[in-house]
């Protein structure tokens, strides 16, 4: 249980991005002088080792040349070998032939030959040889020996004490490790305090997000000095607040939109029953009652099940399978359906539709429903209504044109929006929800598709809805 709670407690501080780099900055600072004390420690090291290995180096050539000099006077040798011990303290020399043993040595106390354990090293090679040697935890020497040819061979040995500079080096050790802790305990403060001021933009930023409501999605945070590094994430939680600005505005139009269409037949469902109960009536009243009734009744039901279809669309998980239907039957079955309104109308029906087209056929026959209903009730008797395709790069558009009154331009940009119409007066006449063109940019929106609307006023109008290609050879994917 305590491994635990000291898991979610280093968690926690972890999980501190100013925690983080502080963390990160005293790491690169220690390690950068551990880094640099290790190489300084390591070039003194060497530097104290060099010049104890010169003077045992001038030493042996030293002994070398009293050697040459007092080839066969033993006596010379050692007095010689003597004096030349005694130049620098802490240097021992001795010279040692088999099968004599030593035959000459320094006139000092030589610890590295008087002790119970003696130096018993001997080089193999003619070439000097170097080794570090301890006696007692805290006595340190370097020896250098060379072996020279003759019958029997001469090794000479010359030893340095290295005590001091072993004491030398352990200090600084010492002095590194305290540097380090020091620099370390100082680099967390300091790292701490820079970071936490350097992330102050970033609670900035955070108490902002959290003073945002639905009140405030005008608001933009991207217009203050805010850091490189911060300018972008500001940029782009400004498009987002954008977005939710105008999915909020659509939904509260939306809502007041609902509530507006549904007040007005239940207005007059309410008023046409008041009146009808208000005294007694003959049947003939209450059949023409009821039918009113059954007028306003079937709008509403229209209504309801154009705003499901649009909120089921909307959804993210939305699916459908796209087959590749021939569009020219696509359109004629449509046609069929609508032919007597046409006939009735006076309006000619032309389909010059042609080529596959991926679509759902339920979908589709229900987008160019809705145009073609749209364009038959905005032609004038004795126009023409026309469907067209026309290939265009990797989208196949099928095009619903009229040569009816045409949209005012003011109009244009609100044509798709849920509820709109240009024409109120047809609305409240029940000739429509104002949703067939916001079910058809849904219908291609859950195509992957697009639709466009061209019109002048008293020319005609022509909606394109485009749909991608499929290549041949491949069947289309479900929608999403």
């Amino acid at each position: 249980m305590s491994l635990k709670l000291a898991t979610e407690a280093l968690r926690r501080v972890t999980g501190s991005i100013a925690v983080r780099l502080t963390l990160w900055y005293a790491l690169l600072s220690v390690f950068l002088i551990a880094a640099a004390g290790s190489a300084l420690y390591w070039v003194l090291a060497e530097q104290l080792r060099q010049v104890d290995s010169k003077i045992l180096s001038s030493k042996i050539n030293a002994i070398h040349s009293i050697l040459s000099r007092y080839t066969g006077n033993i006596e010379a040798l050692r007095h010689e070998t003597q004096l030349e011990a005694s130049t620098i303290r802490g240097v021992f020399i001795w010279v040692s032939r088999p099968p004599d043993g030593i035959i000459a040595r320094g006139r000092d106390f030589n610890p590295l030959l008087d002790n119970p354990r003696p130096f018993t090293k001997s080089p193999k090679t003619l070439k000097k040889t170097e080794w570090k040697w301890k006696i007692h935890d805290h006595d340190h020497y370097l020896v250098m020996a060379q072996r020279l040819a003759g019958n029997p061979p001469t090794t000479i040995y010359v030893a340095v004490s290295t005590t001091q500079n072993v004491q030398f080096l352990a200090l600084y050790r010492q002095a590194l490790l305290l540097a380090t802790t020091l620099v370390l305990l100082a680099a967390v403060a300091a790292g701490y305090l820079i970071a936490r001021r350097a992330m102050r933009p970033v609670a900035r930023l955070a108490e902002i997000v959290d003073e945002l409501g639905a009140g405030q999605l005008h608001r933009r945070v991207g217009d203050e000095p805010w850091p490189s590094e911060l300018r972008t994430l500001a940029a782009n939680f400004d498009r987002l607040l954008g977005r939710l600005e105008t999915s909020f505005n659509r939904i509260s139009r939306f809502s007041a939109d609902i509530a507006h269409e549904l007040r007005t037949p239940l207005h007059i469902l309410r008023g046409e029953a008041e009146i009808a109960l208000s005294r007694g009536r003959s049947p003939a009243d209450y059949q023409a009652c009821i039918e009113s009734a059954m007028d306003e009744y079937g709008r509403l039901s229209r209504m309801v099940d154009a705003l499901l279809f649009l909120a089921r669309a909307e959804q993210p998980d939305a699916q459908l399978d796209t087959p590749l239907l021939d569009s020219r039957e696509e359109v004629a079955a449509v046609c069929a359906f609508y032919q007597a309104m046409a006939d009735e109308l006076d309006v000619v029906l032309v389909n010059d539709a042609s080529g596959a087209v991926a679509a759902n056929p339920g979908l589709l026959r229900r987008a160019l429903g809705n145009l073609l209903g749209n364009a038959l009730r905005h032609t004038p008797a004795g126009g023409e209504v026309n469907i067209r395709t026309a290939i265009q790069p990797a989208r196949l558009q099928i095009s619903v044109s009229d040569s009816g009154s045409g949209i005012a331009p003011e109009d244009l940009p609100h044509v798709f929006d849920r509820f709109y119409c240009a024409d109120a007066a047809r609305l409240r006449q029940g000739q429509g929800t104002g949703l067939g063109l916001a079910i058809v940019r849904s219908i291609m929106q859950l195509h992957g598709g697009e639709v466009a609307l061209q019109s002048e006023l008293g020319m005609g109008t022509t909606v394109t809805l485009s749909f991608p290609i499929i290549p041949p050879g491949t069947s289309a994917p479900h929608q999403k």
